[in-house]
């Protein structure tokens, strides 16, 4: 049995949504890509810092 919905419009609505969304990761990918490497480059020197202290040279 098919069921048809009562907003024919919805789907449109929703596939109108679903590009927006894509777009929006597709325009902001450079700048969460930059964001994590520059969040690994911060990890990797905070973990060398660490690794000196517990070594004992400052």
């Amino acid at each position: 049995m098919v069921t048809k919905s009562k907003n024919d419009w919805a789907v449109v609505w929703s596939i109108i949504g679903i590009v927006i969304a894509a777009l929006s990761i597709g325009y902001c990918f450079a700048h969460i890509i930059e964001l994590v490497s520059n969040g690994m480059e911060n990890s990797g020197r905070a973990i060398a810092q660490l690794t000196r202290l517990i070594k004992g040279g400052v």
